[in-house]
């Protein structure tokens, strides 16, 4: 019985979490930036450090932390820094887990690729009575051809690009599920309005390369409605703020 309660607490915080929202019990923040950050690096790692009484789930995606507490005391930062945001797609190479330092047991439970939303899941058990620092190690390489540029993922052959994406971009498209016809704008770009051909068009939204948010409104000049957006969402309808969502409302955009 305490198995498949466990077991259900996981996976509620798991849907959760891959729906854009902290689960009860759980802190989000961005990691530190270490000493020699550089986002244009072949090469990069998190060192995450985490206080833990009992059993903690933490996510990685891009430099998001989340740690996400299934029993005992509320787990908590203790120094947690990366080197660079965990690459998305294609970048992203030669992942690797190690545990460092800390009593009970680490687990890499996902590695990040594609169906996650390339997101690390890590989870520590440590049961012995009272809480204790654990340590542990994520590195990757990072696969560009040229800074601003790397090998992209497919794009299915049903989407169709009105304006060329390569490089860092967040791309929206007419269609659920990346389909369709699609409007695409460059990490830094502030789009005041995507125009009358796009107003109120977008069904889907995907990121490429590094760009790491989009700031999406339901009008014009960055006005009504707003919600930041930070993974791939085959279903706009599911991005909801205030009750409101974005499916087939968005006007104006910020990327980052």
């Amino acid at each position: 019985m305490e198995r498949a309660l466990s077991k259900s607490i996981l996976w509620a915080a798991a849907a959760a979490l891959l729906a854009g929202q902290a689960a009860p019990g759980a802190d989000q923040f961005r990691a530190r930036q270490a000493r020699g950050w550089d986002e244009r690096a072949s090469e990069g790692r998190c060192a995450i450090k985490v206080w833990v009484d009992d059993e903690v789930n933490i996510f990685l995606e891009g430099d998001l932390v989340t740690f996400e507490t299934v029993r005992g005391q509320r787990a908590r930062d203790a120094g947690t820094e990366c080197t660079q945001p965990l690459p998305r797609g294609a970048a992203l190479a030669d992942f690797q887990f190690k545990g460092i330092d800390g009593r009970g047991q680490v687990d890499l439970i996902e590695a990040p690729e594609r169906r996650n939303n390339y997101r690390a899941w890590v989870r520590i058990r440590d049961p012995k009575g009272g809480g204790e620092e654990h340590h542990f190690r994520l590195s990757w390489r990072q696969n560009w051809t040229s800074y601003g540029s790397q090998r992209q993922e497919r794009i299915p052959e049903r989407a169709t690009r009105d304006t060329r994406q390569e490089g860092d971009s967040v791309c929206f498209y007419r269609d659920r599920d990346f389909r369709g016809e699609s409007y695409c704008a460059r990490a830094g770009d502030d789009v005041a309005n995507v125009g009358p051909q796009w107003n109120d068009r977008f069904r889907s939204v995907r990121f490429f390369g590094r760009a790491r948010s989009v700031e999406v409104y339901q009008d014009e000049g960055y006005r009504g409605a707003s919600e930041r957006i930070l993974r791939d969402e085959p279903d706009l309808s599911r991005v909801v703020r205030n009750g409101a969502n974005f499916d087939r409302s968005i006007t104006s955009l910020r990327v980052r």
